[in-house]
């Protein structure tokens, strides 16, 4: 008997293949799986294999499927909002006057000149007493002698006075391309709120090791729900040095694809000659792995700077900011493409989805969907059946948010309403037209949960926002659609399909054993299931306690 060579047995194996067979059993040894099928044929093979034979699990009937994915992920920010930040989010404050309480006490604790971060969410204006966001003169009431942030989104940040002046933030510093410092009419003074600014303006980030440690920690809660592998979306040039950290010491357990972006953490000369890759270079690309660069066209509709068509209600002639020409962003899609890489375009508003559109697009016709680009967001709103249809013919992965409905879309809607943005997260029509769309959380912490795998499913499935709201029904996916997302169709959007996303031959054995069938249960129990224990590499990296 050796460690490394195990058959799980008595389970109900959703293999999540296309075929969607389910097994009893399936056996594995040095963490690739080498046989699926029932207990009989499994254990036989075993039988007749190496002297000493396997060890057995029993899984006591648990339904069993690959490790999930979240294919658009934030570990970097997921780490600052809940092993760094302040909670200001909504279930703790209700007014500015709340959030100024919180942050006051945490300056009060530590040494004078530390930066303090406070956490908020989306929308969350709309949900203070004031009915607005705090200024800079509402964090000069945390502390004079701290630079404070508060951070309702990473597009939207608010800084105090001195942190204004400590990010050298005066009347004449101008916006970057697609970002925005606010400043008051009348007097042109910045009011602190600033949006897709906080990497322009060199925004402060937690020292490496410290990162490295708070990731670690949002490691274990990813784990905890069953995911497996992220595509991260590095933000920041620590996140990168903190991740090749972990993954250099084999502290990383995520199988994890990064894309890290342009301009903020790699430059273009480095992707052209390849020193980017060279980074990834000396850890094992099974486990960690360059899959592209992310580049920003827009800023986010949560802060008023996704890029329309049409102007924003309430705001004549102001329609948000892209950060690129056009032949700009032609320009970054071949760079990516001729490097051998994914280029994952973040693109919200109409006009911004259509300018990455037409990027893919203007690649020589035999470099057209050779490699699998990404835009990110595309699926969420704004989807016409042109667009669909361009997406699909140049191999384009869109990749919206399924938990989104349970947080941001209510604020889409009401932001500029069902006429302007169509059908919300349309992914019905996204399927039946042929697109495979990764499951995602694009967390960064806006609740305790946003990374969670099943409450995001069921919300896909019901189409239920977390107040109850059912928000455009007719676009509901089956149970079985919702775990390809997060399983076969993530693995996909990576371009790791043939190492995970499935329980077959050849592949990790990366699984996790449920206490119900996501399957067999109401889909308004799906959200319920709980996970009993994560695999990784055929070693058990999470059991639940009890």
């Amino acid at each position: 008997m050796t460690g490394n060579d195990v058959c799980i047995v008595n389970a109900t194996v959703r293999t999540m293949d296309t075929a969607g067979s389910v097994a009893e059993a399936f056996r594995f040894r040095d963490g690739r799986i080498v046989a699926v099928g029932s207990r009989s044929s499994v254990l036989a093979g075993a039988a007749s294999g190496a002297e000493g034979g396997p060890r057995v699990v029993d899984a006591a009937g648990a339904t069993v499927l690959p490790g999930l994915i979240d294919a658009h992920s934030h570990l970097e920010m997921l780490a600052y909002a809940w092993e760094v930040a302040v909670d200001c989010r909504s279930t703790r404050a209700s007014s500015i006057e709340d959030i100024v309480a919180a942050l006051a006490e945490r300056a009060a604790a530590v040494r004078a000149g530390e930066w303090i971060l406070g956490q908020g969410e989306h929308y969350q204006h709309t949900k203070l007493a004031e009915g607005r966001y705090p200024d800079r003169h509402d964090l000069d009431r945390v502390s004079t002698t701290h630079p404070v942030i508060y951070r309702a989104s990473y597009h939207l940040n608010v800084f105090n006075s001195l942190a204004l002046d400590l990010l050298g933030v005066d009347d004449d510093t101008p916006d970057a391309p697609g970002g925005r410092i606010e400043r008051d009419p009348a007097t042109g003074i910045a009011t602190g709120r600033t949006f897709d600014m906080f990497a322009p303006l060199g925004g402060p980030q937690a020292p490496v090791a410290v990162l490295a440690d708070a990731m670690k920690a949002v490691q274990q809660r990813y784990l905890s729900v069953g995911i497996t592998a992220l595509g991260d979306i590095l933000l920041h040039s620590h996140a990168l040095d903190a991740l090749v950290d972990l993954a250099t010491r084999e502290e990383l357990v995520l199988r994890t694809v990064a894309y890290p972006k342009l301009p903020s953490v790699v430059a273009a000369a480095d992707v052209r000659s390849a020193a980017l890759a060279g980074r990834f270079s000396v850890v094992d690309g099974e486990r960690l792995a360059l899959g592209g660069i992310k580049v920003f066209l827009d800023g986010g509709l949560t802060a008023g700077a996704a890029a329309l068509h049409d102007d924003y209600p309430g705001q004549p002639g102001y329609r948000g900011e892209l950060a690129y020409t056009d032949d700009q962003v032609a320009e970054l899609v071949r760079l990516a493409d001729d490097a051998g890489l994914q280029i994952a375009i973040h693109a919200i508003g109409d006009r911004a989805l259509d300018q990455a559109i037409d990027a893919v697009a203007a690649l020589p016709p035999d470099r057209r969907a050779v490699i699998r680009h990404r835009i990110e967001h595309a699926g969420n709103m704004f989807m016409t059946d042109e667009r669909i249809k361009r997406m699909l013919d140049l191999g384009i992965v869109p990749v919206p948010q399924p938990a989104f409905l349970l947080t941001t879309a209510p604020g889409y809607a009401g932001h500029l309403g069902h006429d302007r943005i169509g059908t919300l997260m349309p992914f019905r029509t996204l399927i039946d037209a042929g697109l495979a769309i990764p499951g995602n959380s694009d967390a960064i912490g806006i609740t305790a949960d946003q990374h969670h795998p099943f409450p995001a499913m069921q919300a896909a499935v019901t189409r239920r926002t977390a107040s109850g709201e059912v928000i455009d029904g007719h676009e509901a996916v089956t149970v079985a659609e919702a775990l390809a997302m997060y399983t076969r169709w993530a693995a996909y959007s990576l371009g790791w399909e043939d190492l995970i996303g499935s329980l077959e031959v050849g592949k990790r054995a990366d699984f996790v054993l449920l206490d119900a069938d996501p399957l067999a249960v109401s889909p308004d129990a799906l959200g319920e299931v709980t996970v009993r224990s994560t695999w990784v590499d055929g070693r058990e990296v999470y059991r639940l306690r009890h």
